[in-house]
């Protein structure tokens, strides 16, 4: 006596077909938004890469009271940490960005100061990031406050 397994489950041909169409349009639409070259991608990646890095040397500057010199400068092509952490370093491929040329430094308070040191509140810095015809800036306040905008 040998019973027939008709309750067998699985999926039917015309559902796979079905997941694979939808997988493929979403592939279609999806993809190229990720791999996109557009200069508007590239500098909102720049922008919010630039934001954290200045963020968290501000916040090491701040932890660190006993040494100087934590911030960012304009290398070759590229935005690197102070002091130099090749790791971290942001390149700019498609992307400009002017207001780093000096370097930007931070003291114990997390205030943007001179090279040498300073006191907080003595004036902003303000970096534009520049892609084809777009532009967007990053303000440091003088108190250490760092946003999107211009000062």
């Amino acid at each position: 006596m040998s019973k027939n397994n008709s309750n067998a489950m699985g999926f039917t041909l015309i559902e796979l077909i079905i997941v694979i169409v939808v997988l493929g349009i979403l592939a279609v639409t999806a993809v190229p938004r990720f791999m996109a070259s557009d200069p508007s991608t590239e500098m909102a990646t720049v922008e919010a890469r630039l934001m954290g890095l200045l963020r968290l040397q501000q916040q090491r500057a701040m932890q660190d009271t006993a040494n100087f010199g934590y911030g960012v400068s304009m290398g070759a092509n590229k935005v690197t940490t102070l002091p130099v952490e090749a790791e971290r370093d942001i390149n700019l491929d498609a992307v400009a960005v002017s207001g780093l040329n000096t370097g930007l430094y931070f003291n114990s308070k997390g205030c943007p100061v001179p090279s040498g040191g300073g006191v907080c509140g003595v004036a902003a810095r303000e970096i534009t990031i520049t892609a084809g015809s777009l532009t967007r800036n990053i303000c440091v306040q003088s108190q250490g406050y760092i946003r999107l905008g211009s000062c």
